[in-house]
């Protein structure tokens, strides 16, 4: 017998929203019904979207969101949103691919309240130029910034990886080699956008980037300064702007006049948090952290961890001395006695090895929190409703391509359990993927079939043989009438002769 799908009300809503999106084609949403029916003619809402996340098609953020009933925010000007990546004071942050060049890029989108504040406008825009003046393995690079549907963005390197905060949250603190050698990294990066006139004002173990080959990054270069601005609840309150557990004093003072020795501080409160997962100075709101910054004794590492070497506590106390004239004079300054400070520990891990063992596949899954985050459609390329509907009754899934299952039944077909996709492979009607011996490989086994179904398709194939015959001789016949009209000689007609007098008794010829 001949299987067919059937689909209810909402998994048609959700094909006819996959498809509004523009996320999914026509021709793959029935390559994975086709497989799916497999196991099962009956296919619901929830098994589609698990079938397309399977097969590749879908991210799990962009099944979520068509489950949902959203047919919308699913692109950003030439890019195709693959899922967020993280929240931040400037805006979203998601990975996004390319559609014709099919490469993945970080997507930095201001939200849509801060176009109303040119302040805020204007301090992505410094990001953006400032970015552009840096080109280092160690800063997150900044590739374009563009708009689209009256949306900002910065495009932007994807890495791959968790940040050093994350890191400590979920593993407690690091070694003292893990943790001198994503410090070094950074400076190597501060090093070069220093030396470039850019102060990044923002170092903090949030905005170090650790890629999964152990390669620590500097993210948000340029970006965020400490400022005043008014409250949310548009009062005559103030909030500081800024993250206060890592600001060097004179910068929560007077953020425009500060110098790279302000990062240098930053980066020893940053070195302080990996080897004891606290802040240097703690308080019950940000204006008693910002006056500990100003006032309090500089915390010893030591009291916390009293087996780190003395040379490592006293480096990090004086990256975070109170002056910016008592800390190391600058970056380049400090690398060198990041460098000493390695040498000093014997074999050093060149490769990053203890960093990157860090970093697991988990580590770049989406967050749940950041599930419901989305946004309005802004390629410009929305398909009409009309369309939509147009498509469907084309479609109807009614030209899904049959399965031939020899009068058994369809759940005759499947030898696994899994579904026929859970392996990312897509499995054709007729073919089943099943587990081998060795690798896990899928391989494939012929269509069952019968003498009925193959004596049904004899019969076709000869009715088609006539078909194409009588097509052929009607060609040749308006062919050979066309040549022999074009060819054909003009009729020749013979002339006439008329004899009349002219008046004079003589006669003349006419010829007509």
């Amino acid at each position: 017998m001949t299987a067919r799908p059937i689909l209810d009300e909402e998994t048609r809503s959700l094909v006819k929203r996959a498809l509004a999106s523009r996320v999914l084609t026509l021709e793959e949403i029935k390559t994975v019904v086709a497989s799916l029916m497999t196991e099962s003619t009956v296919v619901d809402s929830q098994r589609l979207a698990d079938g397309l996340r399977n097969a590749g098609l879908l991210t799990r953020w962009q099944a979520s969101k068509l489950l949902a009933g959203k047919s919308r925010g699913f692109f950003l000007g030439a890019y195709k949103l693959l899922r967020p990546l993280g929240r931040g004071g400037m805006g979203m942050v998601y990975l996004g691919e390319h559609q014709v060049m099919k490469r993945q890029m970080a997507l930095k989108v201001l939200p849509p309240e801060a176009l109303k504040d040119s302040r805020r406008i204007e301090r992505f825009k410094e990001e953006a130029r400032a970015s552009a003046q840096l080109d280092h393995i160690n800063i997150v690079r900044a590739y374009d910034f563009n708009e689209a549907g009256n949306k900002l963005y910065i495009v932007m390197e994807f890495v791959d990886g968790i940040d050093l905060h994350q890191i400590v949250a979920r593993d407690g603190v690091m070694s003292y080699d893990a943790a001198l050698d994503a410090i070094a990294q950074a400076c190597e990066g501060l090093v070069h956008a220093h030396e470039r006139g850019v102060i990044h004002r923002d170092i903090k173990p949030s905005n170090l980037m650790l890629r999964s080959d152990g390669v620590v990054k500097v993210s948000d270069m340029g970006l965020a300064r400490i400022g005043w601005t008014e409250a949310d609840d548009g009062q005559e309150s103030k909030r500081l702007m800024g993250t206060a557990d890592f600001v060097a004093p004179e910068q929560a003072l007077n953020s425009k006049t500060v110098d790279a020795r302000a990062d240098i501080y930053s980066l020893g409160c940053t070195w302080y948090f990996l080897l004891t997962g606290k802040s240097p100075f703690r308080g019950e709101s940000v204006a008693q952290r910002l006056a500990k910054h100003q006032t309090a004794a500089i915390p010893d590492v030591r009291e916390v961890r009293s087996d780190c070497p003395e040379a490592l506590a006293m480096l990090l106390m004086r990256m975070m001395a109170k002056k910016p004239a008592d800390r190391p004079s600058s970056a380049a300054d400090l690398l060198n006695q990041l460098q000493r400070l390695r040498a000093g520990r014997g074999d050093f891990d060149s490769r990053h090895e203890q960093l990157a063992a860090m970093v697991t596949r988990s580590d770049s899954a989406i967050d749940e929190k950041l599930f419901n985050a989305t946004m309005d459609d802004s390629s410009g390329m929305p398909i009409s409703e009309v369309e939509v509907v147009e498509v469907m009754e084309d479609f109807d899934f009614g030209s899904l391509p049959p399965l031939d299952v020899g009068g058994g039944s369809v759940s005759d077909f499947s030898s696994a359990s899994a579904s026929p996709l859970s392996n990312g492979t897509i499995a054709r009607p007729g073919k089943m993927p099943t587990q081998s011996g060795v690798g896990n490989v899928a391989r494939t086994a012929p269509p069952p079939h019968n003498g009925t179904s193959q004596k049904s398709a004899d019969t076709q194939l000869v009715m088609l043989g006539i078909g194409l015959a009588i097509a052929v001789l009607a060609l040749v016949l308006v062919v050979g009438v066309a040549a022999y009209t074009i060819a054909r000689p003009l009729p020749q007609t013979a002339p006439k002769v008329k004899a009349m007098e002219d008046g004079k008794g003589g006669k003349v010829f006419v010829v007509e």
